[in-house]
């Protein structure tokens, strides 16, 4: 089956969950409510929720949330669920691309692992942005991979830093932190680490101070130092040392990926797993694949706030790579016929 029809029922399927369902009152109405108080007040950059100040969110989200409800003339729920079902849908297809070259004969099984993983096609519906910055972040890495294997144009080496902006501008400092940790330690690991000016040199730094220099002063200059005090201080210092949201225990996530990517969760960490203690993760993309997960693991486990959603922008290597690993081992393994 051609990967466009996947797509095509993919999107069938979720349709009337897009149209029918309501809002849930905790997020999404609370989303609904700061969108409708910016165009209200002709806010931008800064936004309050019942008059309070909401530095929780960058503007990105809210700013698509905002074109909708001006174009619509109102809110539109299968509107805000295309904000997270294209990104999911971008998410898969750059995911194909990617491993095309490397094992086109278990692409297939990959998207629909991914397309049927609970927490991916939740996440492909809600009103939230983690799966656009999911799709930021895994653009960037697929760029820098292009970049890596010298397949990449001039352009990528502009559109790296963009996308990498872009993932901190739809939800803040992990947007940044996966695509930076994933790359270094990778390269580090590839003992090209002399290199890393090539993706994270003056061109990056450039791109990334610009956009963000624009958006602090939009900030500054809407609702003054104290907002901007709140969205770099408490907001991003407070959640990664000190939660006042969503606090856990640094093992969090050892639990909660089990039940994030069912009923896959066996094949994939134990293909994982596996793999690692065979030594079958042998190729350049497999490694990268593997770093990104753990990079990712490690820096979330750290980070004060959790929440299973948060793990999302590993999702995807999570499936693709057991993808990959799949044609190293032999098709009568217990473990494989079992999960």
């Amino acid at each position: 089956m051609k990967n466009k029809y996947l797509y095509l029922i993919w999107f069938v399927a979720l349709l009337p969950v897009m149209i029918l369902r309501d809002y849930t009152p905790d997020n999404e109405l609370r989303y609904l409510s700061i969108v409708d108080e910016a165009l209200q007040n002709g806010d931008v950059f800064t936004f309050t929720n019942q008059g309070e100040i909401y530095a929780d969110k960058p503007p990105l989200y809210f700013w698509l949330m905002m074109a909708g409800k001006i174009l619509l003339g109102g809110h539109r729920m299968w509107f805000l669920s295309l904000l997270s079902f294209v990104p999911a849908v971008i998410v898969l297809t750059t995911m194909a691309k990617w491993v095309r070259k490397e094992n086109a004969e278990n692409q297939t099984e990959a998207l629909l692992m991914l397309m049927t993983a609970g927490l991916f096609t939740g996440l492909a519906l809600v009103v939230r942005m983690d799966m656009l910055m999911c799709m930021f972040i895994v653009l960037a890495l697929y760029t820098f991979f292009k970049i890596y294997k010298g397949e990449g144009g001039k352009r990528d080496s502009f559109l790296f830093p963009v996308y990498v902006f872009l993932a901190l501008f739809t939800k803040g400092p992990v947007g940044i932190l996966v695509p930076l940790l994933s790359t270094l330690v990778f390269l580090l690991y590839q003992r090209k680490i002399h290199t890393w000016r090539q993706y994270w040199g003056w061109k990056s730094l450039l791109v990334l101070l610009l956009g963000c220099g624009i958006w602090f002063a939009g900030a500054y200059m809407e609702s003054g130092s104290e907002y901007l005090n709140n969205l770099l201080v408490h907001q991003t210092v407070g959640r990664g040392i000190n939660a006042f949201h969503h606090k856990r225990p640094f093992y969090y996530y050892v639990l909660s990926v089990w039940y994030s990517l069912a009923p896959w969760m066996f094949l994939s960490v134990g293909l994982i797993a596996f793999g690692g203690v065979r030594r079958k993760i042998q190729t350049e993309i497999e490694r990268f694949f593997l770093i990104i997960i753990l990079t990712t693991f490690v820096m979330l486990s750290v980070i004060s706030s959790k929440l299973a959603v948060y793990l999302l922008p590993s999702f995807p290597f999570f499936i693709f790579l057991p993808a990959l690993l799949l044609k190293k081992f032999d098709p009568t393994n217990i473990w494989l016929r079992i999960s």
